[in-house]
């Protein structure tokens, strides 16, 4: 949430300060210190949380942070940062006031370049490593999005997609791109070895490449050099760090890494036989890694996902408190935030849910999963054309997205009581309780009795179909009547299977 303290107003989404005499030039690291300290004002935050929250992950030197807190009270009024010696830092100045963002809009913000990496080959020899050569280029995907400046699109969406060189016209049209990544990944027992090239999308042309043979064990350093090496060569005016990862006691970051790849490589398949496999990798990397925050932010997913399989309002339970672990290990992560609203929208309701939303998308504002996700908030708020609209911008962004953006947008539909336009959506994900109860309801109200009676031929992923309508019952919508439109769709349509 924005703030003003004393005469100075604090624009997180922005990631702007405005004084007196105008924007206050910061850089992006004092900028995150200055949220450090105002949302703690009076108190005395210790080094080892600034650095937590700061530099997640990232060994820095204590000189680091004194430079930046140097250059903080340079741009502002100097007493309003005091150091407390052998213990830290603390906002001194006057009471910081929230003043409410205004979310009924998605924001807009002047155009960045557009980069995006396509999945790197796996020339491993063995399709079974497919997985690792898809996870490497998730993980680098997930580095660059830190990056502010630039605009990663098609996250998670580009796993499909063949980019054989007759292909790449089309994805570049689709994706209205300026630069593309592409790369291999070769893994032979206990070393890897990646291949990458950043080209300029409108030429072809190289801007940088290289390669990296390393042991297995120093991945994650070749990841932290891969990725800002491509983002400085976009912005070379930027200074960016590239820093080593801390790394986990016990020997046990590369085989908990390994799990979480297999894991995400389960998951994204969004099948019933798949999502078991996927839950028990995410256990084994917490497992052998306890301070993984990936690992306990996929699980988190998986247990949401568990949830709209069966709809065992467990499951939300289970996915909320891994979230708030996964937030505690890496607080600046936008998709921690996301795990847990998407929770607790389901568990408290949206307006719970928007709260954290709001942090994620200041952590990072152009994170077209996050805006996907605060397009089926307001459609559960009743804020039908504010849905659309970031609907419409989350698939600006990704214009090759995951089936749940879809499927996430047709809450809003169904609402305004469009059911054959909801229904596709919901169809596309069969298998799962939630969309069954939502593809019900559409069939029910549109009285479509083969349909309904195809559907649920399949059969029944929950017991029974009492179970739909008690979970059609909890649906988190603040206009009742929505909610009463659902069930009775729900009975129209088990009435029409009987009929």
């Amino acid at each position: 949430m924005d703030l003003t303290f004393g005469p100075y107003r604090l624009k997180r989404q922005e990631r702007r300060i405005e004084g007196p005499e105008g924007a206050v030039e910061l850089s992006a690291r004092a900028f995150d210190l200055l949220c450090v300290l105002l949302d703690r004002p009076g108190e005395v935050v210790t080094k080892d949380a600034i650095f937590a929250a700061v530099w997640p992950g990232v060994v820095v030197e204590e000189n680091t942070l004194q430079v930046h807190m140097s250059a903080l009270r340079k741009a502002l009024d100097p007493n309003m940062i005091a150091t407390v010696h052998g213990r830290g830092y603390k906002y001194a100045g006057p009471a910081p006031v929230p003043v409410a963002r205004d979310v009924r809009q998605p924001a807009t913000s002047p155009r960045k370049p557009v980069i995006v990496v396509l999945p790197f080959d796996n020339l491993s020899g063995d399709p079974a490593q497919q997985y690792f050569s898809d996870g490497i280029t998730q993980d680098i995907i997930d580095r660059l999005t830190r990056f502010r400046m630039i605009s990663v699109a098609g996250q998670n969406s580009l796993f499909s997609q063949n980019h054989r060189s007759e292909e790449l016209s089309r994805i570049r049209e689709a994706l209205a791109i300026d630069f593309l990544v592409t790369g291999n990944v070769r893994r032979s027992e206990d070393r890897i070895r990646i291949a990458v090239r950043l080209s300029d999308a409108s030429s072809e042309n190289a801007v940088w490449a290289n390669h990296y043979d390393r042991p297995l064990t120093g991945i994650f350093a070749v990841q932290d050099e891969v990725a800002s090496l491509i983002a400085s060569s976009l912005l070379g005016r930027v200074e960016l760090e590239v820093a080593t990862r801390r790394p986990p006691a016990g020997g046990a970051s590369v085989p908990a890494f390994e799990l979480v790849l297999r894991g995400m490589w389960q998951f994204k398949k969004l099948t019933p036989e798949s999502h078991p496999i996927a839950r028990e990798c995410f256990r084994q990397a917490i497992a052998l890694d306890p301070g993984n925050a990936e690992a306990h932010r996929w699980l988190s997913s998986s247990s949401f996902n568990a949830w709209t399989l069966d709809l065992d309002r467990s499951h939300l339970l289970e996915g909320r408190t891994l979230a708030e672990r996964a937030i505690e290990l890496d607080p600046a992560n936008a998709q921690c935030h996301t795990a847990f609203a998407l929770c607790e929208l389901f568990l408290r309701g949206p307006e719970e849910a928007l709260i954290t939303y709001e942090r994620a998308l200041a952590l990072n504002p152009t994170d077209a999963n996050v805006q996907s996700e605060v397009c089926l908030v307001q459609a559960y708020r009743g804020e039908y054309a504010v849905s659309h609209a970031w609907f419409a911008q989350a698939s600006a962004l990704n214009p090759l997205p995951p089936p749940w953006y879809a499927e996430f947008h047709a809450i809003a539909v169904f609402a305004e009581e469009q059911y054959a336009d909801a229904l596709p959506a919901f169809l596309a994900i069969p298998d799962f309780g939630f969309d069954l109860m939502y593809s019900l309801s559409c069939l029910g109200h549109l009285g479509r009795r083969e349909q309904v009676r195809d559907l649920l031929a399949r059969g029944l992923p929950v017991a029974s179909p009492d179970e739909l309508l008690a979970a059609a019952e909890l649906e988190p919508y603040r206009d009742a009547t929505r909610r009463e439109c659902l069930l009775e769709g729900l009975a129209k349509a088990l009435a029409l299977s009987k009929g």
